[in-house]
């Protein structure tokens, strides 16, 4: 995969606005082992699905939360998109509503399970 500059400055951009994180946190985490998915996670994800205008950063978090929430299996992911959201204005309160409005949709499970990636978000957060 070849890298392109401008969509990587694009990516590096919205995702350190969205998640607080770096590039090079990005390819540390993926890129020892799967550096191709570092950089479509830079480049596609944030550097254009996420340059889209049609949904606001705050909206993309909360959809974001709720079908890693609905996934069940991503937890790491859902306690990253989760401060993502937190960090995009969405507030506490909607964070646990999103998860309650899971259980007719995706089961009590995956509401308890969202509810409890919120529980260690929040307590990270207020010790920060």
């Amino acid at each position: 995969m070849q890298s392109d500059p401008q969509r990587r400055a694009r990516g590096a951009q919205k995702i350190g606005e969205i998640l607080g994180q770096t590039p090079e946190q990005v390819e540390r985490s993926l890129g020892d082992v799967a550096p191709q998915l570092a950089t479509f996670v830079l480049e596609t994800i944030y550097g254009d699905i996420y340059q889209n205008t049609a949904l606001d950063s705050r909206t993309r978090q909360i959809v974001t939360v709720a079908a890693l929430a609905t996934l069940g299996n991503a937890a790491p992911q859902l306690r990253t998109h989760i401060g993502g959201a937190l960090r995009c204005g969405v507030a506490r309160e909607e964070l646990v509503e999103i998860m309650m409005q899971l259980v007719p949709f995706a089961g009590v499970a995956a509401a308890i399970n969202g509810v409890a990636a919120c529980r260690e978000v929040f307590a990270a957060a207020d010790k920060a």
